[in-house]
């Protein structure tokens, strides 16, 4: 109902459905594929202006909202923007490496954001491997004393993997370990360039027949799910591979990204500006910018170039428009 009659007409409409919020790119950890271009410069959106942006989204009808980073709990006004969120009715998602929801930090997301979901990074399903990915000791030990502590409280969180060449070899144990958990799994990929074009990531690309192995093992356990007659057993393992017909995603169609600075884009890996939140607000950005036209006609030729096989980049049973222009943009420089 939701895909077929809700979202068909929003996007006939055209209705700014969901934001992503790059509250900052600063974070307590160090991974060694992280996307963000920590040297991007411009001056940080005011909590004055955050609320103006939330309040016009609301007034917009735009229903979810990601809270992300960097690390967004490092924002100094992470709750003053999630308490807004929540007082004007969002359905919101806060994306964390989980370092910072130690006990009273979880509480206060809990009670003051109350967010659908708290999606947190997972790089493996030992210390050696996931410290090896953060480049902090012991960022591991303190993930897993933080989830079970949001667990306990009752703080809904999910776990988002990356496959690399790094942690490949545990996807097993990674869905045993988020079983003992309590808590879903979810794979996202491929490792990209980082955004300012830098392809040094792509060194820890995984093979491609381990994205082979993590479907054949979602399978499975969705047949044995189905057997057990249990719809709770698996909820929420998927992995974001199938493409959006007819087009390979749908930026340009119903959502934005919005960075630090104030610049909206058709999503997070693509960085050319919309328009910025310091001059124009959401709604003309939103109705005027002839970018998300483009990032959508840009998705839609990708796709036709799949139109007798899926998808392959970098072994990732999908294709990123955004990574393979990062991969040029490395190319000509």
């Amino acid at each position: 109902m939701y895909r077929t009659e809700i979202l068909r007409r929003i996007r006939a409409q055209r209705l700014l459905h969901d934001v992503s919020l790059e509250l900052t790119y600063r974070c307590n950890l160090d991974c060694f594929y992280c996307y963000n271009d920590r040297e991007k410069l411009g001056t940080p959106l005011s909590l004055q202006q955050y609320e103006i942006l939330l309040k016009d989204l609301a007034r917009m009808q735009t229903m979810f909202l990601m809270l992300t980073g960097g690390e967004p709990m490092m924002h100094p006004h992470f709750f003053d923007i999630g308490r807004l969120a929540r007082d004007l009715g969002f359905v919101t998602r806060v994306r964390t490496n989980g370092h910072s929801l130690v006990p009273g930090m979880a509480q206060r997301v809990r009670d003051e954001v109350q967010p659908y979901v708290v999606e947190v990074s997972l790089h493996g399903a030992t210390a050696e491997v996931h410290d090896r990915q953060t480049r902090v000791p012991g960022s591991f030990d303190r993930l897993m004393t933080n989830l079970v502590g949001a667990n306990r409280i009752g703080l809904r969180c999910g776990v988002v993997t990356t496959p690399t060449a790094w942690n490949e070899h545990q996807i097993d144990e990674l869905f045993a370990l988020c079983d003992r958990l309590g808590v879903p799994l979810r794979f996202q990929g491929p490792v990209g360039p980082r955004d300012n074009g830098d392809t040094t990531p792509l060194v820890i690309q995984p093979a491609p027949t381990t994205w082979d192995r993590i479907a054949e093992l979602i399978e499975r356990r969705r047949e044995m799910q189905e057997a057990r007659e249990d719809p709770s057993a698996s909820r929420g393992v998927a992995v974001e591979m199938e493409p959006e017909e007819p087009a390979m995603c749908s930026v340009g169609v119903a959502g934005v990204d919005i960075d630090p600075y104030g610049n909206v884009q058709a999503c997070m890996h693509l960085q050319e500006r919309a328009g910025s939140l310091h001059h124009q607000s959401i709604e003309e950005i939103w109705h005027n910018s002839p970018l998300f036209q483009r990032a959508r006609t840009a998705s839609v030729t990708a796709a036709r170039h799949f139109v007798d096989e899926p998808p392959r980049q970098f072994g990732a049973p999908l294709f990123c428009i955004a990574v393979e222009e990062n991969c040029q943009k490395k190319s000509t420089k």
